[in-house]
């Protein structure tokens, strides 16, 4: 099997050496990636164009500020892979964390993480939570089975929680895993604790609402996207936006289509063509019989002279 783990970011720079670490001390023995695509923010741009990353490392910058979702989705239509791991950029994995992940999307259309939450404080890390729980956020499913549902809601927070409350809908196989598989940060800035998107804001009561009201589970109309850059780690520069290169192609294809139809146009136009002028030339006949007479006297006078001369050889033997 394979894994394409998908992680969006924003302005969580001090977490990002922990998380990168987790992932590269995890066991892996299978083809995967990791899509990291940040959200519109220079600081974490920054961070990363002033380090080196592995190969299958890639980043993507987001040219304006859309939230994780629309990220999340963008990402996963990117993918390489069949299967996709949504991950959390201020957590950590564990070490058997993809392995195991790996194993079970093999058997099931989705798997969730058992997690335990920590925090820092003044006097060390604190875990809480020590048999571990199951949040909505972080979890892997099959690549065609997330896109064929249009994937998240665009919405800035809670639409985890509202594909999970799909996915349950439609009965699909789904695993919790029995040992925790990553730690789950829990600080100040979080989508789940910020004044603006955590649980006590309106925006979040406003989505639970919606969500709750749904009277089709299932697929939504269309995949929410976003416009982004590619980061090319050998020159540390970014391309020009996906939508600027699309443009550009479209422009062109549309500038090659032209030519054609006025090539085509001109080839096959019903108004008359203009034949370019040449002098017609006449044979004057009796010219050439004059000619050719001449020449035909002056051969058979040759002729009588060679004739002649062959016969006073001949009799000149006898």
């Amino acid at each position: 099997m394979s894994l394409s783990i998908i992680v969006p970011t924003y302005n969580n720079v001090k977490f990002l050496d922990e998380l990168f670490e987790s992932f590269k001390k995890n066991d892996v023995n299978f083809p995967h990636e990791y899509l990291i695509g940040i959200d519109n923010c220079e600081k974490t741009k920054n961070y990363i164009e002033e380090r080196e990353f592995p190969n299958n490392f890639f980043f993507f910058y987001f040219v304006e500020n859309v939230g994780p979702y629309k990220i999340k989705n963008t990402l996963a239509e990117v993918a390489k892979y069949d299967n996709l791991f949504f991950f959390d950029s201020d957590d950590y994995m564990t070490e058997s964390c993809l392995s195991e992940i790996n194993k079970l999307i093999f058997k099931y259309e989705c798997v969730k993480p058992k997690f335990v939450n920590f925090k820092d404080t003044n006097e060390g890390r604190v875990f809480i939570d020590g048999k571990g729980l199951y949040g909505e956020g972080v979890f892997a499913i099959h690549k065609n089975l997330f896109l064929g549902m249009n994937g998240f809601e665009g919405w800035r927070c809670a639409a985890d929680s509202d594909f999970m409350g799909r996915i349950y809908k439609l009965k699909r196989k789904i695993n919790l895993t029995n040992i925790i598989l990553f730690h789950r940060r829990i600080h100040g800035d979080s989508l789940t604790m910020c004044e603006e998107t955590g649980y006590a804001s309106k925006i979040r009561g406003k989505y639970s609402s919606i969500s709750k009201n749904k009277t089709d589970h299932g697929i939504l109309t269309k995949l929410e996207k976003a416009d982004y850059q590619i980061l090319y780690k050998e020159t540390k520069s970014w391309s020009e936006s996906i939508s600027t290169i699309q443009n550009k192609e479209i422009d062109l294809q549309k500038e090659l289509k032209e030519k054609k139809h006025k090539l085509l146009e001109s080839i096959f136009s019903d108004s008359p063509k203009e034949v370019p002028h040449r002098e017609i030339k006449v044979v004057n006949y009796n010219k050439v019989n004059q000619i050719t007479n001449r020449q035909t006297q002056s051969n058979l006078g040759t002729a009588l002279k060679k004739a002649k001369l062959e016969n006073i050889k001949r009799n000149s033997r006898r």
